[in-house]
């Protein structure tokens, strides 16, 4: 259901009638201009530019980028498998966050592919340092942060007892460290490079980059209290950051860092060319949503992607009309 035609014409009718609303409660909004949505687009117009402060008629509203983008240019009936984390290694090949567990229809495998029972799973993550610590997740559905957990093997055993016993499909992987310059937002959270992609033509465009911070917490999502910031083609970071409600930031609301010091994310040419390599990885799909991270030393790893339902707003609002240079195949592709 979840990449039905009936979720997303049902999702469309909702946000787009939210919007009326809030375009009455604006009046202003009424006299913006979208040129793919004529109708509902000027109000999702008015909400981005009011916050990024840049002016144009080429946004994407949320229910065009879904259902007139994403929809035509991504094959949704390979999604499940795509987005199960499980498989990530095997669909990249390098560049992934080692796997400790790997459970998949109720059968535990092992950083080298082998069963591994799960009492003996329990015992090797109680046998290591007390200090260490690890990532579990369900494999399909953790947006927002949902169904994912981080601590030391006392805090994360619970968790893998009632995955297990709910028959889930879940990763267990170590805590990475993160380049000081990432961490230094926030350090209790591995504050992730989020990149979107779309490919057409043979070619792979990066159209937009947020880091995206955690907020005192484990987690950087802006749906689990996390913040946004957008980050320039030189990998500068701008000067506010958002929540999950659109509120500005001009410095970081649990570490008090002021964005406008020039901030600027560790090896991001390099970053985006990784991303244009792995997006080949997924042929069928032309816009994938990646989030990344890098350390010291310039190991680059891929966390998760997003193969659907990759959110544009956060995007929109931080850097303003990503798609504005690809209008003309976006129009050829909705003739």
């Amino acid at each position: 259901m979840k990449d039905s035609f009936a979720r997303r014409f049902a999702y469309e009718v909702l946000a787009n009638v939210r919007f009326i609303k809030y375009g009455i409660k604006n009046p202003k909004s009424l006299k913006c201009k979208n040129m793919l949505s004529p109708l509902t687009g000027r109000f999702w117009n008015y909400r981005y530019q009011s916050v990024c402060g840049i002016e144009s008629d080429k946004y994407l509203s949320e229910p065009y980028f879904y259902n007139k983008l994403e929809a035509k240019v991504n094959d949704f009936g390979l999604n499940k498998f795509f987005d199960h984390k499980g498989y990530l290694s095997n669909i990249l090949n390098s560049n992934t966050i080692p796997t400790i567990a790997n459970c998949i229809a109720g059968t535990i495998y092992d950083n080298d592919n082998e069963v591994i029972v799960f009492n003996d799973l329990v015992l090797l993550l109680e046998q290591l340092p007390s200090n260490s610590e690890f990532v579990i997740k369900r494999s399909i559905g953790t947006g927002g942060g949902n169904s994912v957990e981080i601590g030391v093997a006392n805090h994360i055993v619970p968790f893998l007892k009632t995955y297990f016993n709910a028959k889930y499909d879940f990763v267990i992987q170590p805590v990475i460290t993160q380049h000081d310059d990432l961490a230094i937002f926030n350090p209790s959270s591995i504050n992730t490079i989020r990149v979107m992609s779309f490919a057409y033509q043979g070619n792979v465009y990066p159209v937009s980059t947020v880091l995206r911070m955690g907020n005192g917490g484990r987690i950087d999502n802006s749906a689990a209290g996390g913040i946004s910031i957008g980050v320039d083609a030189t990998g500068k970071l701008r000067d506010f950051a958002i929540d999950h409600y659109f509120k500005k930031y001009y410095q970081h609301p649990a570490t008090a860092i002021k964005f406008s010091d020039g901030y600027v994310i560790p090896y991001f040419n390099e970053l985006l060319d990784l991303v244009k390599d792995k997006h080949r990885c997924l042929k069928s799909h032309g816009i994938v949503s990646w989030d990344l991270t890098v350390d010291n030393d310039g190991n680059m790893s891929i966390i998760e992607y997003n193969a659907g339902w990759g959110e544009i707003n956060f995007h929109q609002a931080n850097n303003g009309p990503i798609f504005e240079n690809h209008i003309k195949h976006i129009k050829s592709i909705n003739k």
